[in-house]
């Protein structure tokens, strides 16, 4: 894999480790609002529970130099979140557009993710193979 690739991915995991760190610490410290302003009602638990995984993902990823399988924990974690939207959009909770939209970005995220933790195990097998 050509080196600026590896650098952008690296980058690039790092950028989403720090982005899961702030989602994390939100989800954690105020679950009620976060739930709220996401669009999953009054999902507290759920959203607690997220927030701490986001918190071990963004720790993952910015201490681990294995990252793949970091970004792939971030993808699944994606999966997760996008169900809840789905959950949403079939309940009685009145968020229905911002489940929609939280939705479609988790499917786009989830897909980014997913490709970049693929980028970052093809650059991790190139290292270890010198």
């Amino acid at each position: 894999m050509p080196r600026i690739a590896n650098d952008y991915a690296q980058e690039a995991a790092s950028g989403v480790g720090w982005v899961s760190l702030g989602l994390g610490f939100a989800l954690t410290l105020a679950p009620r609002k976060s739930a709220s302003f996401l669009g999953w009602g009054d999902r507290e638990q759920l959203a607690r529970v997220i927030g701490v995984s986001d918190l071990v993902v963004g720790m993952g990823l910015l201490v681990d130099r294995s990252r793949s399988r970091w970004m792939l924990a971030r993808a699944l974690l994606n999966v997760v979140i996008a169900l809840n939207y789905a959950s949403v959009l079939v309940s009685e909770i009145p968020e229905r557009k911002r489940a929609t939209g939280g939705l479609g970005l988790m499917t786009c995220l989830t897909f980014v993710d997913y490709s970049l933790s693929r980028r970052l195990r093809e650059a991790e097998a190139a290292r270890s193979s010198r």
